[in-house]
């Protein structure tokens, strides 16, 4: 039997690295690689060794470096990983990573149903930036109690409106003592999902006017469904995560919705100026004040209210070409007024009937 060289071992061993280096390479442009959530995320390769993100793993390959001499300073099981991933082997997307995960679905079962290996598929949630959800979390989804579809739709008119849903999965949002009870309302909705902790009263000074302000704050608990409608509703831009509206909120409206979402940011012109009537018999006009939501947002919204409603409405800019809000006709109006009325909280009646305007600022 024929004994190879040394020599021979090692230069077979370095044709085989230089093989498997150009075949990750050529995975960087012939495969579809899905995006980091950070270019720059340094993924922690071991306890004692150096992080590394994936950028700065292709750079060193592009430069000649071999898997062989980066897992001497790198993790090997991280180094596999980014060879793993450089293949085209992933095809699980962040969004499915997400949505499965706050599901309840353990990460190796996750791993199984996409035929990622379980060594690869806690490096492949730090890539995606995927915070880690513990035991807590499995167990409080075990024993959440499922919503109402009443709650559901208190807090979807209230994403549409003034709540809000923090990263954590809490559902918050405070008003003026003067809409305290409306805060209460919304609240009894929510119950499932409160705890005595569930309020809080807020003092401060208004920078601009010097005024004292002064807030009650109602914030749930965290569950399934507000985490469902975080990543419905948030998108991260420039490092700040904003409101936006989803492409199927026309699934999402009803007429609880609708009305929720009036009350919270409607108004209604009823053409008086200076507490005299405009002009007799003339008819409202209605609108929200959505302009937190860009043009194109207002459009869907005003799409979906046509298609769910039949009541027509149109996106039209207030101060100039800035802010865009959603207006309803004279004739539209009276059609929007007669849908919701009858669902109007008696304290903010006034945007949907006269006679509640004309008390309520003595007109």
């Amino acid at each position: 039997m024929k004994i190879m060289s040394e020599e021979a071992i090692n230069k077979i061993s370095e044709t085989k690295l230089e093989s498997g280096r150009q075949k990750i390479i050529c995975g960087f442009v012939k495969n579809e690689l899905p995006e980091q959530s950070d270019t720059k995320l340094a993924i922690p390769s071991h306890r004692t060794r150096e992080f590394i993100s994936f950028e700065d793993f292709k750079n060193f390959m592009s430069q000649g470096k071999s898997l062989k001499e980066l897992c001497i300073k790198y993790s090997k099981h991280l180094m596999a990983f980014y060879s793993y991933l450089s293949q085209g082997k992933v095809t699980l997307t962040k969004e499915q990573f997400i949505e499965e995960y706050e599901k309840g679905i353990p990460l190796d079962e996750i791993g199984r149903s996409h035929g990622i290996p379980r060594e690869h598929i806690t490096y492949l949630r730090e890539y995606y930036g995927i915070k880690r959800k513990g035991a807590n979390y499995q167990k409080r989804l075990k024993n959440e109690v499922p919503l109402s579809q009443e709650a559901k739709d208190v807090i979807i008119g209230s994403l549409l409106g003034d709540g809000h849903i923090t990263k954590w999965g809490y559902f918050s949002e405070k008003h003026s003592p003067a809409q305290l009870e409306y805060l209460r309302w919304k609240a009894g909705y929510l119950k499932d999902i409160s705890t005595d902790k569930s309020w809080d009263y807020y003092e401060a000074i208004d920078k601009r006017s010097g005024t004292l302000i002064k807030s009650h704050c109602f914030r749930t608990t965290a569950h399934s469904f507000i985490y469902e409608m975080r990543n419905k509703f948030y998108k991260e831009v420039n490092g700040k995560w904003i409101k936006i509206i989803p492409n199927d909120i026309e699934s999402m409206i009803n007429e609880k919705v609708l009305v929720i979402w009036f009350m919270d940011d409607g108004t209604t012109d009823w053409k008086y100026r200076n507490e005299i009537k405009m002009t007799k018999g003339s008819l409202p006009s209605c609108k929200f004040c959505s302009e937190s939501f860009s043009f194109e947002e207002n459009q869907v919204l005003s799409l979906a209210i046509l298609k769910v409603f039949n009541i027509k409405s149109e996106v039209k800019f207030k101060d100039g070409k800035v802010k865009p809000q959603i207006k309803f006709s004279t004739i539209d109006s009276v059609k929007f007024i007669q849908l919701i009325k009858n669902s109007i909280l008696p304290e903010l009646m006034y945007k949907v009937d006269e006679e509640n305007y004309i008390k309520r600022f003595n007109i």
